[in-house]
């Protein structure tokens, strides 16, 4: 009995010890590496396997499929896979089949699909920096290879190549010169039309901290006593700037080659708060009275000095019934002769919405105030009141005018203010547009002057930084008007001494013919900076 045991237990050991089959799953191929890659438009491969079990094959993306997807074993299966789609992100895709048979270790295989390949630097045509040099960014997106050169010795690129998105640094000398310069830095990569990106530098005569000249104001009290926005303007007068903080201090004379103090206006005691130039060489000025107070007592008055003289002369005496203030001043013309003269009201709620006031000077002698009320523009209809031909008030959101003539009827240009920034031509009440959209959204505070260049005129236009804390910087654009339209000549690029916001943004700008072109001189209250540009004709 117990020889029949032991044979059993022989028989049990044998079968139970018998070596578990193995299988197994692998290309048919040897030599075939366990990968497909399909370009960006994808399209079908074909794989062959050898396994000896029953199989399952499995993606773990949706943007490919294997066909079949299961089946029996054999030496030589084929197998399709399939992308049935175009890659259209900027990234490699990648995705694994995993085949599995029996107990065999599952056979993986890689698939990728490549990127839609792409290199721009946006919407960017112009880097601009200032005539001190610098660093400027050029932003590049791409994910291919590609090469930046730079055409001039006194801007070089840094990291010339790259795989990324990179800000590259583009280093720029000085400008030693008085004119503006333009490099050419070119983007280039395999496939792709060579990219062009234009860097302006601007010619200098000066750039200071303008706090160095005049304070950097926001609220004062102005003649009749009530408080209102400092707003800074700029003229020439006797071959010097006068630079005026608008907060009922002296104007200050400064030296235009080097923007120097030199000393304080002198006008016999009339302290103006805003100042201007007419054609002649005569400083315009003007008191300031705010449309919130008005009891009779106070009024508007505007005054000129003649080159070389000490004392300001009266030209003219509004009453209290005219709702003038002095927060923007236009002159065409000789004062003391034949002239114009152009103020925009500050304040619409107590005035009438966009009053203008203009006055012709015949002889030396103004005449009856002619007041309009503005319209035919957008003005700030996308803000507070979201009223069409509306402005707020100074210094931020008040239009400024060039005027075209020895007469308020040969009309102006006017510059609107944020958000319109749109150049208007203006006759009498009536403003028809005639270039929209001319700064960014953050140009505020416009300001505008004109001049005539052998009998062609040359406007500036320039919008403050209306948010400097944002790293916004004053913006100009000098035109010559044809026939046709707006030829812009030159676009000074500025600098920022300071940042801050609010009530500070105001800026004035003025333009002086000279040999072989125009200076342009500009002040920004809320950057701080004082610049002039030479723009060669």
């Amino acid at each position: 009995m117990k020889k029949v045991f032991a044979i059993v237990a022989i028989v049990a050991c044998a079968l139970a010890c018998e070596p578990e089959v193995q299988n197994y799953v692998k290309l048919a191929d040897a030599e075939q590496e366990a990968t497909l890659a399909f370009g960006v438009k994808g399209g079908e491969k074909t794989v062959v396997i050898a396994t000896d079990a029953a199989w399952t094959a499995t993606a773990d993306q949706t943007w490919l499929t294997v066909e079949p997807a299961s089946g029996a074993a054999g030496e030589a299966v084929e197998l399709t896979v399939s992308v049935p789609a175009e890659n259209t992100s900027y990234d490699n895709l990648s995705a694994t089949i995993t085949i599995a048979a029996g107990n065999a270790t599952p056979l993986q295989i890689a698939v990728t699909q490549l990127q839609t390949d792409e290199v721009n630097v946006g919407e960017l045509e112009v880097l601009n920096i200032g005539y001190e040099g610098g660093e400027v960014e050029l932003p590049v997106n791409a994910n291919i290879e590609y090469e930046i050169t730079s055409d001039a010795d006194w801007a070089v690129v840094e990291g010339t190549r790259g795989l990324t998105t990179t800000k590259h640094v583009i280093k720029v000398a000085k400008n030693g010169t008085l004119t503006n310069r333009t490099a050419t830095i070119s983007l280039e990569a395999e496939g792709f039309d060579p990219i062009d990106v234009y860097l302006t530098q601007a010619g200098y005569i000066f750039s200071v901290n303008s706090t160095t000249i005049i304070p950097q104001v926001g609220s004062v009290t102005i003649t009749d006593g009530s408080t209102a926005n400092a707003v800074v303007s700029m003229a020439l007068y006797d071959g010097k700037l006068v630079v005026c903080a608008g907060n009922g201090s002296m104007p200050k004379l400064v030296n235009k080659a080097t923007g120097a103090v030199e000393g304080d206006l002198v006008t016999g005691g009339f302290v103006p708060y805003y100042v201007a130039n007419d054609d002649a060489g005569n400083l315009v000025m003007t008191t300031r009275v705010h449309n919130n107070v008005w009891d009779g007592n106070y009024s508007f008055q505007v005054w000129y000095l003649t080159p070389g003289s000490t004392t300001a002369v009266k030209l003219v005496q509004a009453t209290a019934a005219n709702r003038h203030n002095g927060c923007g001043l236009a002159v065409r013309g000789d004062v003391t002769k034949n002239a114009a003269i152009l103020v925009p009201e500050e304040n619409p709620y107590g005035a009438g919405v966009n009053a203008v006031a203009g006055w012709d000077i015949v002889n030396g002698v103004a005449g009856e105030v002619q007041n309009f009320s503005m319209t035919g523009f957008d003005g700030m209809k996308d803000n507070y009141q979201g009223q069409l031909n509306y402005w707020s008030g100074a210094p931020n959101n008040l239009n400024s005018f060039a005027l075209l003539g020895t007469s308020v009827a040969n009309g102006a240009i006017m510059l609107a203010t944020y958000p319109d920034n749109g150049i208007y031509s203006v006759a009498g009440a009536n403003a028809t547009q005639l270039a929209p959209n001319l700064f960014d959204w953050d140009g505020i505070s416009n300001a505008t002057d004109l001049i005539y260049v052998n009998n062609t005129p040359y406007v500036a236009f320039v919008a403050s930084a209306g948010f400097p804390h944002w790293g916004g910087l004053a913006k100009i654009k000098v035109f010559t008007q044809t026939a046709t339209g707006f030829e812009l000549v030159g676009t000074p690029s500025t600098t920022s001494y300071y940042t801050t916001e609010g009530p500070l943004t105001t800026s004035d700008v003025c333009l002086e013919a000279v040999e072989g072109g125009i200076n342009v001189y500009y002040i920004c209250n809320s950057t701080t900076a004082f610049e002039s540009f030479f723009i060669a004709l």
